[in-house]
């Protein structure tokens, strides 16, 4: 009977604070995404990208994202979820049936242990490769457009390779009033190449329509091409063959430029990218270099700092607790106040470390790592001894 009385005062627990920790957590990533995206995201749909790279931009950004929020979310929630029973009077009514501080907050350490458990696997392996496949989506889009020169009224070369030249020439160029960018009107594209018996015109596409896309094929590249409607493509081919296709009721997509491989080579500089295998593995490789010091202490603070990342979640929790305990009436408001003093103050600690590891190199990385978290170590020692004692 003992033991299903605990288990049910932990379900209790964990039933207002499991919601509090997932609205916290998608309030907090929806901020960082919008607030370090919003530039990219707003130069891809002047591009008039697909909405699909859009969010698969956001998507990968969720990935470093969420290592940042989840342990801001978890201070929040904590003061949210302890402040608003301690104002119903349940904080007192647990201590007057005997339930001790620690025993109360008991789920919510056991909740943090397990979600930092799974963040410093999800740092290190996952992670990284978001990181690199938003850079690279990144980097596409603010590439510059490889159509932007096409005029109306005269001939622009689209491309040009070894075997051949493709011209496009438009009549008109009009906003789309979906609001999907601009359509091209009346097209024609002229390909010059490698004619039967002498150099000429090998291919010519006629459309009403077209706009510019981005696609992914199946292999993972990008392409750029022109997305053409209502009209015919004729071809003659090495032996004489003419050749007429008609998508005058469908769509034919004009790649406009050889397809791009996401990169394989990841820079040996850039830490983010890299897993904990790699990382470990960059500092044999980081001595060949000429600032070979310099790379070793970043590879050695990346490498802490997402540990160190991971155990401020369970920090927060022993902090916002004590915190929740004073000021029965204080309200949301208040939790939602504290919280961001005490999150802007870790993160400036931790934005610091950079700093003060690699470029001054004043302090080792490993203390430059933790230094932020025994800041909250501190600060929660203190509030659950002047308060909890």
């Amino acid at each position: 009977m003992k033991k299903f009385r605990v288990f049910t005062l932990d379900l209790y627990l964990l039933k207002h604070f499991l919601p509090s920790l997932a609205v916290a957590s998608v309030f907090f990533t929806f901020i960082i995404v919008i607030f370090f995206l919003k530039e990219t995201i707003k130069l891809a749909v002047e591009k008039n990208l697909d909405t699909m790279v859009i969010l698969e931009l956001c998507w990968y950004a969720l990935g470093w994202t969420l290592t940042l929020t989840i342990p801001m979310a978890f201070l929040l929630s904590t003061i949210l979820t302890v402040g608003a029973l301690n104002a119903d009077s349940e904080i007192i009514a647990m201590r007057a049936g005997g339930i001790t501080y620690p025993r109360i907050m008991r789920p919510f350490v056991f909740v943090s242990i397990v979600v930092c458990l799974f963040q410093v696997w999800f740092s290190n392996f996952v992670v990284p490769q978001f990181t690199d496949n938003m850079e690279n989506v990144r980097k596409f889009i603010l590439t510059s457009d490889p159509v932007s020169t096409i005029r109306p009224g005269q001939f622009v070369t689209l491309d040009k390779t070894k075997g051949y030249v493709r011209k496009i020439y438009i009549e008109r160029l009009v906003k789309s009033t979906a609001g999907s960018g601009e359509i091209l009107q009346n097209i024609q594209v002229r390909k010059i190449g490698a004619a039967p018996g002498a150099t000429g015109l090998t291919e010519l596409i006629i459309a009403q329509e077209g706009r510019k896309v981005l696609k992914q094929t199946v292999d993972g590249h990008w392409v750029k091409a022109l997305r053409l409607t209502k009209g015919f493509l004729f071809t003659t081919a090495q032996d004489g063959i003419f050749q007429r296709i008609d998508f005058s009721s469908g769509i034919f997509d004009l790649n406009i430029q050889e397809p791009e491989t996401i990169k394989a080579m990841k820079p040996i500089d850039d830490m983010a990218s890299l897993t904990l295998p790699q990382l470990i593995g960059a500092f044999e490789k980081i001595k060949s270099y000429p600032n070979a010091v310099m790379l070793s202490r970043k590879a050695s603070l990346e490498i802490h700092k997402r540990i160190a990342l991971s155990i401020s979640m369970v920090l927060f929790v022993f902090l916002g607790f004590p915190l929740a305990i004073v000021n029965r009436r204080s309200g949301k408001g208040m939790g939602l106040g504290v919280s961001v003093i005490f999150i802007f103050i870790y993160f400036a600690f931790f934005m610091s470390s950079d700093t003060l590891a690699v470029s001054l190199a004043v302090v080792s990385p490993i203390v430059a790592a933790y230094m932020a978290n025994a800041a909250i170590g501190v600060a929660a020692f203190y509030y659950i001894y002047s308060r909890l004692r």
